[in-house]
């Protein structure tokens, strides 16, 4: 009887586990389409902006950034102040240097005048010998110290001077450009960048894939300015060797400034056939590659894939998807094979 029960309960006692293992909250998750390329696909790539005969600027001394004389984004003409390298200990020393130079050169007038005036009351005997030689005396000593003092200020006025940074050409200054109060090292620290205001480039590098379907397209390149406007030039694809390409921009009104975030899209690749997974989908699990694929029941499914060289921010799927399939993009942390999800907003 009781093995009678057991069987008559078994497919109930199934269905309720199963429903127990359906119970899984979903997780939020966000997703894109697996599709091929064509000429309407956007690849993109993210860099900053570099000028022409861009210039790497080095302290020249270590210390502290004691002033800055303009901002980063501006423009800068050939030996143009830039930066002062010292310290603020230093430059109190010069300046108090300097006044005490001032006040023994008073001194040394008033003292050189008492002396002609104890030099004519000896003609008039109104003054004696040794009081004129005691007044000479005292000229001779402030002058020794007046030497000494000159010989000081010239030492710290060049000390200082070495810390006078300028531009070697006539062009724009990096928006990265090291602040004033920034230690820095002689001959190592770097403190702006700074170039030829047109024509402008933004580099990245690139796979072999990509370089045989740049060269192959009729390509139109745009640019994204950090404030997420187009920049109203398009630009046109160099390549400055096998792995880097750049991607350059007229810069007539000076809008691109040096170092400023850009984000580059390209269309008119030529491509037929291929299909492309994105970067931020794939998951290095050992030596393998894998995805999240969502189903029609909107329950994550963990695919191994083969993959081929990267285009921007994709890969090309050699193996494992299909155009159409939906991957997760967005989500990843809480994913497991069969976790139940739902779509962000």
């Amino acid at each position: 009887m009781k093995r009678f029960l057991l069987y008559a309960f078994l497919p109930l006692i199934i269905i309720f586990l199963a429903g127990c293992a359906n119970d899984e909250p979903p997780v939020d998750v966000k997703t894109e389409k697996i599709s091929a390329l064509d000429e309407s696909t956007i690849i993109s790539h993210d860099g900053k902006i570099s000028l022409s005969d861009e210039q790497t600027i080095l302290s020249k001394i270590s210390g502290k950034v004691v002033a800055t004389y303009c901002a980063g984004g501006q423009d800068v003409t050939e030996n143009q102040p830039l930066f002062k390298i010292g310290t603020h200990e230093k430059e109190t020393e010069l300046l108090q240097a300097k006044t005490d130079l001032g006040e023994n050169m008073t001194a040394l007038a008033r003292e050189i005048s008492e002396l002609n005036q104890a030099e004519q009351l000896l003609k008039k005997n109104s003054a004696t010998a040794q009081e004129v030689s005691e007044k000479n005396f005292k000229v001779q000593e402030r002058q020794a110290k007046l030497a000494e003092q000159q010989a000081l200020v010239k030492k710290l006025e060049e000390e200082t001077a070495a810390g006078i940074i300028i531009s070697p050409i006539t062009g724009q200054i990096g928006v990265d450009s090291v602040i004033t109060g920034a230690n820095v090292t002689e001959n190592e620290t770097v403190l702006a960048h700074v170039g030829k205001i047109n024509p402008a480039a933004v580099h990245f590098e690139i796979s072999p894939e990509e370089k045989n379907f740049l060269m192959a397209g009729t390509l139109k390149v745009l640019l994204k300015l950090s404030d997420g406007t187009t920049y109203q030039h398009e630009g046109k694809i160099n390549f400055v060797e096998n792995s880097t390409a750049a991607a350059t921009f007229d810069n007539p009104e000076k809008k691109l400034p040096l170092g400023g975030a850009a984000h580059v899209e390209i269309t008119g690749l030529k491509m037929p056939g291929a299909l492309l997974v994105p970067e931020k989908s794939v998951q290095l699990r050992g030596e393998e590659n894998y995805v999240f694929v969502v189903d029609s029941n909107k329950t994550a499914a963990l695919k191994k894939i083969s993959l081929g060289g990267k285009i921007g921010t994709y890969y090309i799927v050699k193996d494992g998807l299909r155009a159409g399939d939906s991957v997760v993009v967005e989500g990843l942390t809480n994913l497991r094979d069969g976790t139940p999800v739902k779509f962000r907003d």
